[in-house]
């Protein structure tokens, strides 16, 4: 069977979807049962050297997944095929056991099938079929073949697209370690990007809906003068250096405003600053483990030094602890000797500088939000 117009197009079309979304897999399969009149449409994708090497993807034609063995699956649409070659069900009884193969095809619930592999790159391949009980023509292959070139490309597309998401993940998860979020204003203090977890939940702020867009403004009407003075600093090119507004003491936050230049993007706005949040650090679950590896602090030292960087007193970190006061000097002056610090405040810069703290969740201020 040929291709119809409207038909194709469909299909090219949920490929070019699947770039950015997985749903966009399902559609094509989707499309393609129908297309050939099979009872489902599946495919595997294949990374080598993974245990988890196989993500299915299977949908019959009215775009509803089907739940069939994964097993019987992967026996079908391996490796074993050749790249662009489209296989028959016999042909593929001939790869290998006609028996293993045809014990696969009843576990499926079918007797047909037309399949195909397509190796995008080293690292990556995917093998496409079409299953039903009726068997397929020359025609329905022909519907593979014409397609793999798209297949190819559009699935290397999706991998780039699904790293570099991945890879932004990675980074929002880090920054978040460092900075509470951040905002894009433009002269007049309209945002035109923030990041995407909701800085504006922070207390002392409130975001203002207007016909020109959504505004940052404060409860506090000189944080919102101060802020105002600093963009037109930075709006005219005069700001020589980031900015410093405090914005809470308890929780303590403060925004540092940066000039930002737009010379290198496009915008529909106009953005003059670029406004980052931070907040108080905190020692993490984990930071009495990183001390100890660190300084070969034992373990009762590590946990007095996660105590005295938090904030706590001797007196208090003994108390915390159940140990003496003269124990917890004792313990003092070995963790000040070991990390090569001259005290309780020079161990938390110390602390504080080498990213052994890390800044409280957002999600903690939640409860105290004006936005």
């Amino acid at each position: 069977m040929a291709f119809p117009g409207n038909s194709e197009t469909g299909l090219l079309v949920s490929l070019q979807k699947a770039v950015a979304e997985k749903s966009g897999w399902t559609e094509f399969l989707a499309g393609l049962a129908a297309m050939a009149n099979a009872r489902f449409a599946a495919m595997i994708v294949e990374i080598p050297g993974s245990s988890d090497a196989a993500y299915i993807v299977n949908a019959m034609p009215n775009g509803q997944p089907l739940s069939i063995s994964s097993d019987a699956l992967g026996t079908i649409l391996s490796d074993r095929l050749r790249p662009e070659r489209i296989y028959s069900a016999a042909e593929l009884k001939d790869i290998d056991s006609g028996a293993e193969m045809g014990a696969a095809l009843d576990k499926l619930g079918t007797t047909a099938v037309r399949a195909m592999r397509i190796v995008v790159s080293e690292s990556l391949s995917i093998t496409v079929g079409i299953f039903g009980s009726v068997e397929f023509g020359a025609a329905d292959g022909a519907i593979l073949r014409r397609l793999f070139p798209y297949l190819k490309s559009c699935t290397r597309a999706a991998v780039i697209v699904e790293r570099e998401r991945y890879r932004a993940s990675v980074s929002a998860s880090l920054a978040r370690k460092t900075g509470l979020g951040w905002f894009l204003l433009d002269r007049s203090g309209v945002i035109v990007g923030a990041s995407p977890d909701r800085p504006d939940r922070l207390p002392g702020f409130r975001i203002f809906s207007g016909l020109q867009g959504e505004r940052l403004a404060f409860a506090d009407r000189a944080t919102e003068t101060a802020l105002a003075d600093i963009l037109d600093r930075c709006a005219r090119g005069t700001a020589e250096r980031s900015a410093a507004i405090g914005i809470s003491s308890v929780p303590m936050l403060h925004m540092r405003i940066s000039p930002f230049s737009t010379s290198d993007f496009a915008w529909h706005c106009n953005p003059v600053a670029c406004v980052t949040l931070h907040g108080e650090s905190q020692m993490t679950a984990d930071s009495s483990g990183l001390l100890a590896d660190l300084f070969g602090l034992l373990p009762s030292e590590a946990r007095l030094a996660k105590a005295l960087a938090s904030g706590r007193s001797l007196a208090e970190a003994a108390e915390q602890m159940g140990l003496t006061i003269e124990t917890v000097r004792n313990y003092s002056k070995k963790i000040f000797a070991k990390t090569g610090t001259r005290g309780q405040a020079d161990l938390v810069r110390y602390i504080l500088a080498n990213g052994l703290a890390e800044l409280e969740d957002p999600s903690f201020y939640d409860s105290g939000s004006d936005g």
